[in-house]
C-alpha cells in the first residue's frame, strides 16, 4: 500500500476553521434529534492537506473498528453521518447507550487499537452538548508521536515538522498492514 498524506488540496486556516463550526452545527442537530451520545471522529492530520489516500484509509479503519466495538457492546446506531470535505474525513454517530460507557469505549479504541492514536474519537454529551474530556476517566493527555512529550503542547509549539510526524505516521499504518496480511 502506497501511504501517501500530501496528494490532495491543501486548506486554509479559514477553511477548517468554518468546517469546524459546521461540525458543531451537525452535532447539535444529532444530539436534538436523536437526545443521546454522538460520537464525533475526525483524524489526526497534521499540515495544510487534509484529504487524502492515507487519510480515507484511516478514517474507513476506524469507522470499521468503531462498528464492530459498537456492536461487540449491544450498542445500537441511531444515526451515522459521514463527511468527505477538503478539510477532511468526519463522522457523526448517534449511538444509544449513556456517554460515560461510550467515552470509555472510545478511550479504549485509541490506547489500544494500532491505528487508535491516529483517531481523533470525541464523544458529545447530549445533556451539556460539550465534548467529554479525556481527564474525567483519569487519562493522561495524548503524547506526541515523535518525542512522547504532550501532543497539544508539541503541536502549539510547532516542535516537530509534518514531514517527521507523517514519516512517524507512515510506520504505524506500514507495521498495521503488515500484521493485516
Amino acid at each position: 500500500m502506497l501511504i501517501n498524506f500530501n496528494d490532495g488540496l491543501p486548506v486554509s486556516l479559514e477553511q477548517v476553521l468554518l468546517a469546524k463550526e459546521q461540525r458543531v452545527q451537525n452535532q447539535q442537530v444529532a444530539i436534538t434529534r436523536y437526545q443521546s451520545p454522538i460520537i464525533s471522529l475526525t483524524l489526526v492530520i497534521p499540515g495544510p492537506v487534509k484529504k487524502s489516500p492515507a487519510a480515507k484509509f484511516l478514517f474507513d479503519q476506524a469507522i470499521n473498528t468503531l462498528h464492530h466495538a459498537l456492536d461487540q457492546n449491544n450498542f445500537s446506531i441511531y444515526y451515522e453521518q459521514h463527511i468527505e470535505a477538503v478539510t477532511g474525513f468526519e463522522a457523526i454517530i448517534a449511538v444509544n447507550c449513556t456517554a460515560s460507557k461510550l467515552k470509555q469505549l472510545c478511550i479504549e479504541i485509541e490506547h489500544n487499537h494500532p491505528l487508535g492514536r491516529l483517531w481523533d474519537i470525541d464523544i458529545i454529551d447530549p445533556v451539556t452538548q460539550m465534548s467529554i474530556p479525556r481527564t474525567g476517566f483519569e487519562q493522561k493527555p495524548r503524547k506526541c508521536l515523535i518525542c512522547g512529550d504532550n501532543a497539544k503542547a508539541c503541536g502549539r509549539g510547532r516542535r516537530h515538522s509534518v514531514a517527521e510526524i507523517f514519516e512517524e505516521m507512515k510506520k504505524i499504518i506500514t507495521n498495521y498492514t503488515a500484521k493485516q496480511i
